[in-house]
């Protein structure tokens, strides 16, 4: 597998790169893709808390960690059906507490901050009859040699390969404004001390536009890792001498986040947006208390031709400027399940 994923990962990041040489991801993204030419460049800030560390499904109390998330996101429509991604988040993060890690000076309670893992994708869109149906291909892959060993550590330091698909419906009647979007992906993680620790990824977001500029939501996403360890109640100790430095890469990780946020438009091309979300079910792993993102999103379109149709740059079927075109374009530029 591991020799399959090193093949596999320059395919997918040298199609992003080829594809828009000038210019994907863990989370939510959108099943929505920018007509060509138009796309949105993003900002979130996130900040989240653990007080809870999970050694199988049994809380530890090994101290407290503090992060702080900057993402910045970049999609742009190479046609009107395909759609490349890119993301790269800026991580500040420190642990307070009596359970430093042995061997590494992360863990003394100063903030650390890293570039982390740089994200791309390529979506492709199916039909936007009925359903928007979306797959995509996207690779994670370590921006430099962070660190990866430690409570404070910005992340894990693996390459993955994600497939799957994006699904969404904005329904035009019965209940208009009322949406639902989520994704199905399968991580192919880079094998660690020959471990396999692949990973299912779900989201679901389900929201109302109580107008054409703002909306509100409810949002779900877990993970499901098949194979890895769990981490044993006892802590490094009870590990095999040789998983303790590795114990993060490898662990066994399950979560399922629940939260709720909202969205403005300032108007068809910014959006701010926020959202609460909380770590309500897990196996190993930190659990995350309290996870509060804020961002702002800006949309860019191309300039038309005289002679062209101005609705053939329209985010949908939809005239340009009606309620659904609006809908639809907000939707598109949001990251608000993101980082």
């Amino acid at each position: 597998m591991t020799a399959t994923l090193c093949r596999l990962l320059p395919v997918a990041t040298l199609a992003a790169l080829t594809c828009a040489p000038a210019l994907a991801h863990d989370a939510l993204a959108q099943a929505w893709v920018p007509a060509s030419g138009e796309g949105a460049v993003s900002v979130a800030f996130q900040t989240m808390k653990v007080t809870r560390h999970l050694a199988g499904t049994v809380e530890v109390p090994a101290g407290d960690i503090d992060t702080n998330v900057v993402l910045t996101d970049f999609t742009f429509g190479l046609t009107d059906k395909i759609a490349v991604d890119l993301a790269l988040p800026l991580v500040t993060s420190r642990y307070v507490g009596s359970f430093a890690h042995p061997g590494t000076d992360i863990d003394d309670g100063a903030y650390r901050t890293s570039l982390t893992d740089l994200r791309f994708a390529l979506r492709y869109n199916l039909t936007r009859e009925g359903a928007v149906i979306t797959p995509y291909i996207g690779s994670i892959v370590p921006s430099n040699n962070y660190a990866f060993y430690g409570h404070a550590a910005p992340g894990q330091q693996l390459k993955e390969l994600q497939v799957g698909v994006y699904g969404a419906k904005l329904l035009e009647s019965g209940l208009p404004g009322l949406f639902i979007s989520g994704r199905y992906g399968f991580g192919f993680v880079e094998r660690v001390l020959d471990i396999s620790h692949n990973r299912s990824l779900a989201d679901l977001e389900v929201g109302y536009f109580f107008s054409s500029r703002f909306r509100a939501f409810t949002m779900a996403n877990g993970g499901y890792t098949h194979g890895g360890i769990d981490f044993p109640a006892s802590g490094l100790p009870g590990l095999p001498a040789e998983y303790r430095v590795n114990h993060d890469q490898i662990q066994r990780v399950h979560f399922l986040n629940l939260g709720a946020g909202a969205a403005f438009s300032i108007n068809d091309s910014f959006d701010v947006f926020g959202s609460f979300t909380s770590q309500v079910a897990g196996r190993n792993g930190h659990s995350m208390d309290r996870g509060v993102t804020v961002g702002l999103s800006w949309g860019f379109r191309r300039r038309t031709d005289p002679g062209e149709s101005a609705a053939s740059t329209a985010p949908s079927s939809n005239a340009p400027g009606s309620e659904t075109a609006k809908r639809e374009g907000t939707l598109l530029r949001c990251i608000c399940q993101k980082s």
